[in-house]
């Protein structure tokens, strides 16, 4: 399964669809849907171990659970492209991030999809990095993989450590 977009009317909307093959042909299913896909340009670049005030990586993976490095990674994603927080609420515009439920909403509580990077920031790819299971090294690409999928942008340091403790 993977996340594709389609444009309906000018906008943009994410859907979790599946290849299903035919006698002639591949066929796209759509499993989910995961909501409005909204654009914003990066407004500023920011260093992750500047901002969070990071002088030893290896230290901070090993204080770190899983969950508040992803939320961490999301922040200076969200800073990156002028989000505005308000306490545990990230908000632009229509799109409101709760950071601590990891909800990705509208101002109508819809979910939707916020494009970064190459990715989309959706809560099922969200999920996906949480739930990911690696069996061995060789599928690290499945973990990379995840984090361009949600638009996250990895310090390759912090990458392999992140790796060596949840994956190893």
């Amino acid at each position: 399964m993977f996340i594709r977009t389609k444009k309906i009317k000018g906008n943009h909307y994410a859907y979790i669809v599946e290849n299903k093959w035919t006698r002639k042909k591949v066929r796209q299913r759509v499993k989910k849907y995961l909501g409005r896909v909204y654009k914003f340009p990066k407004t500023q670049d920011i260093d992750f171990f500047e901002h969070n005030k990071i002088q030893n990586p290896e230290q901070y993976i090993k204080d770190s659970s899983k969950k508040r490095i992803i939320r961490d990674l999301i922040k200076i994603e969200l800073l990156k492209h002028g989000f505005k927080q308000n306490k545990n609420i990230w908000k632009k515009d229509e799109c409101m991030i709760d950071i601590k439920d990891l909800k990705i909403r509208n101002k109508k509580q819809k979910s939707i999809a916020v494009a970064f990077n190459e990715g989309l920031l959706t809560e099922f790819a969200v999920k996906k990095i949480l739930n990911l299971k690696v069996n061995n090294e060789k599928d690290t690409y499945l973990l990379a993989k995840a984090f361009v999928e949600a638009g996250l942008d990895i310090p390759k340091q912090l990458f392999i450590q992140f790796f060596n403790k949840f994956f190893k």
